[in-house]
């Protein structure tokens, strides 16, 4: 087998895997970084762009976006607005969002290179899971609240005497560490299945919604049982939303704990 061939094998052989990844851009302002990320991702072989709350709904449309590009996005099969960065999250397992700065309440934070082989482990068990890359606006980058809405954040390596980075540049530089990620998680043995320490195999990390809706639900009994300030409730929002992530929530702990929520608010009444 030539060295062209053997890389085509390679390629397809972690194609599905590719598919399974969306890139989520949270309300850009800039046409052409829509463009070019959509340009950065295809060139990696990815072809989900999501753009996540826009501040102008018509900005895919603009002709920078085709412009900036260059035919990528006849290499798409997926670019959409979604009203919400939860819309765009949605069904995903795994979300890391991107950030150049500390914040006190933060999900577990990655380097890039640990964060793609946590990825991409992910994909490569059995399973249809999708994952999720983050990426906020060019001028302030993820608010708190949507980086709370993450399982894990990361940051670029880069020179601290002059960091800027344009934000299809963060997203080429990611394209490419996780795709390399893949293609070596693809060569390597089965890892083994993700369990919840009980030895279940076939237990699942919550999704992203599972996880939302308890944390609302939780929030809503504090409220009714006088632990919450409803004028108030940033700090066990933000201490809450660390705790989800720093411990990960499965599938069957969500549903016993909305069930003792429910229980609680039986009493309640």
């Amino acid at each position: 087998m030539s060295g062209m061939e053997k890389s085509s094998a390679e390629c397809n052989a972690f194609q599905p895997l590719l598919c399974r990844v969306r890139w989520v851009l949270v309300s850009p302002t800039h046409a052409g970084n829509v463009g070019a990320s959509a340009r950065a991702i295809a060139t990696m072989g990815f072809s989900r762009l999501l753009v996540a709350a826009p501040e102008d709904p018509a900005l895919i449309d603009d002709p920078q976006v085709q412009t900036l590009s260059a035919g990528a996005l006849e290499h798409l099969t997926e670019m959409r607005n979604t009203a919400s960065l939860e819309e765009a999250l949605f069904g995903t397992r795994l979300q890391l969002a991107f950030t150049a700065r500390p914040r006190e309440f933060e999900p577990p934070r990655r380097t890039l290179v640990e964060a793609a082989h946590e990825l991409a482990n992910a994909l490569c068990q059995e399973g249809q899971d999708e994952v999720a890359l983050v990426f906020g606006p060019e001028r302030a980058g993820l608010s708190n609240a949507d980086l709370m809405r993450c399982s894990r954040v990361c940051g670029l390596d880069v020179n601290p005497a002059f960091s800027s980075l344009n934000l299809s540049q963060a997203v080429q530089v990611a394209a490419y560490v996780l795709r390399d990620a893949l293609r070596a998680a693809s060569r390597a043995p089965a890892a083994p299945a993700r369990t919840d320490g009980l030895g279940r195999p076939t237990a699942k990390p919550a999704a992203h919604e599972q996880v939302e809706g308890l944390h609302a639900h939780l929030m809503r009994v504090a409220e009714q049982v006088g632990a919450l300030d409803p004028q108030a409730p940033g700090r066990m929002d933000d201490r809450l939303r660390r705790l989800w992530t720093r411990a990960g929530v499965w599938e069957d702990e969500a549903q016993m704990l909305r069930g003792v929520l429910t229980a609680i608010e039986r009493k309640l009444l």
